[in-house]
């Protein structure tokens, strides 16, 4: 019986080789069943390796969340671009890019929102998190400026705006929308939609109006 042929890498750049190799291994396994041990046997390369580049696990899975959040803001920023009409629409375009974004960069979601990893302020972890967090805050706002979101403190808005693509997002690749009976490629631009007139609805009856 032939043995199955192991990937083999070229190291020229071995940093990103492991970081390519444990985004792969988190999107197939979970971020749980990665330890440096294990990503150097995946690589190719002497248990020692990873540490010449890494002091350990978090500090690889913060890598790899930093690179994420600037990969999502990059994202949000040209789907932004993209989308010259109301301030309503531009938000439900970056809803719709950040559930892209989960979709097609699944390992990187999948530690980009662990709590053991917030980055202290000033790690490279909190500036791009903050600056794509920064686009959903300044979208909203922008709604609130144009009447297409209830005035007032904008920290619940961004919140709900966040979570619910969030949820989707997490739910999508999870694989656990088998229930609802629409096109997966559809939900995005359905759920961002709802939270559009929502908020617009919400502006229309004076909902969050300061006194």
């Amino acid at each position: 019986m032939k043995s199955k042929k192991r990937k083999t890498y070229h190291h020229g750049d071995l940093k990103r080789t492991l970081m390519t190799v444990a985004l792969d291994a988190i999107r197939q396994h979970g971020v749980d069943s990665l330890t440096l041990r294990t990503l150097a046997t995946r690589a190719g390369v002497s248990s020692g390796a990873p540490y010449h580049h890494f002091g350990g696990r978090d500090e690889l899975l913060a890598a790899l969340a930093a690179e994420g959040f600037e990969l999502l803001a990059s994202r949000m920023l040209h789907a932004r671009e993209a989308s010259d009409a109301s301030p309503a629409i531009r938000l439900k375009s970056l809803g719709i890019a950040y559930v892209d974004f989960a979709r097609t960069h699944i390992g990187h979601f999948k530690v980009m929102f662990r709590g053991e990893l917030q980055g202290a302020a000033g790690s490279a972890l909190a500036i791009e998190g903050e600056r794509a967090f920064g686009l959903l805050r300044e979208a909203v706002e922008q709604c609130q400026q144009a009447g297409q979101a209830p005035a007032g403190d904008s920290s619940p808005l961004v919140l709900y705006a966040w979570t619910t693509v969030h949820g989707l997002a997490s739910l999508m690749i999870d694989g656990s929308l088998k229930k609802i009976p629409l096109p997966t490629d559809k939900l995005p631009a359905v759920v961002t939609e709802l939270t559009e007139r929502l908020f617009g609805a919400l502006a229309g009856l004076g909902t969050g109006r300061q006194a």
